[in-house]
């Protein structure tokens, strides 16, 4: 049997990268273990050290061998369980920052309120009446860019296009809190950094979430009202509450892991994608599979009927776990 040496690392990566998520579903590998395995990046410049030291040799393939393992442990460690704490500890300090001065304001019958925070942390309640509330701090005590009127909310961090939420920038807190008597539509950004988002009785339409580089979660375990949801998860760890309120929508994961919760009488209508390094444990749920499609049996008759696109390019949905969505 000949070997070619050329895809030797990319067979080394693939097997780890998906062996890994195996393990830990199995209960081998514990989330103690996980949060360990981003601790292993200096064998990364072990690996290219080799690799030169041994570039004129029969063993030139060992070093790419060490960076093609090293590299399929991490990336095995962040399908399984994302990358919480990463986001927020990486992109400054939260020890020098200054209370900006609050800012207020109220919505007629509707609102569309937009949040892009890159690096830090974000906190989103829901409060009495027709009124928002913005409090928090940043390095320089100035607050974010804001623009609202009587029907939008804008939020958005003053480093906005820098390299700050890539992990250099300054670390900003925002707590804001909603009212839940107008209909609201939600988009949220968060770069580099963690959410919490709880908007127990508000009442919705669209609620859009991205998170890149980060951890969040979002609860809608008792809104008011919802329509549709659209969430993205790009590298790191997403927990979503689902309301006993049927409704429609996307969850996808591109490097990362995403816990579901769902009301215990609900349909579910759950669209999985065909990516060989993602996984779902759908069937352990009493889920019917056909084809990519997970099915509640009598979906068509239930009073709730949650139907959702769940998918995962390079990460892992896991529904209902233990430990909850929070």
């Amino acid at each position: 049997m000949h070997i070619r040496r050329g895809l030797l690392g990319w067979g080394v990566f693939l097997i780890l990268a998906g062996a890994i998520p195996l393990a830990v579903r199995a209960g081998y590998i514990s989330n103690d273990d996980l949060s360990r395995y981003w601790s292993l990046w200096p064998l990364i410049l072990i690996g290219i050290g080799v690799g030169l030291i041994l570039s004129r040799t029969s063993f030139d393939f060992v070093g790419g061998l060490i960076v093609a393992a090293t590299v399929g442990v991490m990336v095995g460690g962040l399908l399984s369980a994302g990358v919480s704490g990463f986001g927020g500890a990486s992109c400054g300090s939260t020890a020098a920052t200054t209370a900006f001065p609050a800012r207020d304001g109220t919505f007629g019958s509707t609102g569309d309120v937009e949040v892009r925070l890159d690096c830090g942390d974000l906190t989103v309640g829901v409060g009495q009446g027709s009124g928002w509330h913005l409090e928090g701090s940043d390095t320089h005590g100035t607050g974010p860019t804001l623009e609202s009127d009587a029907s939008t909310l804008d939020v958005r961090s003053r480093h906005e296009g820098g390299p700050s939420w890539l992990g250099f920038g300054d670390h900003d807190t925002w707590r804001l809190t909603l009212p839940a008597a107008p209909r609201l539509s939600l988009d949220v950004q968060v770069n580099a950094g963690r959410g919490t988002i709880g908007l127990g009785g508000a009442t919705l339409g669209e609620v859009g979430l991205q998170l890149n580089a980060g951890s969040a979660t979002l609860d809608l375990g008792s809104v008011a009202a919802i329509s549709t949801i659209d969430l993205q998860l790009n590298a790191g760890s997403l927990g979503v509450t689902l309301p006993n309120l049927s409704l429609t929508g996307s969850i996808q994961a591109n490097a990362g892991s995403v816990k579901v919760c769902v009301p215990p009488d609900a349909g579910l209508r759950l669209h999985t994608g065909e990516s060989i390094i993602a996984s779902y444990d759908y069937a352990g749920h009493g889920l019917v599979q056909d084809g990519s499609t997970w099915t509640t049996p009598g979906f068509d008759s239930a009073p709730v009927k949650i139907d959702l696109e769940t998918k995962a390019n390079a990460g892992s949905f896991t529904l209902d776990p233990e430990g909850g969505c929070g």
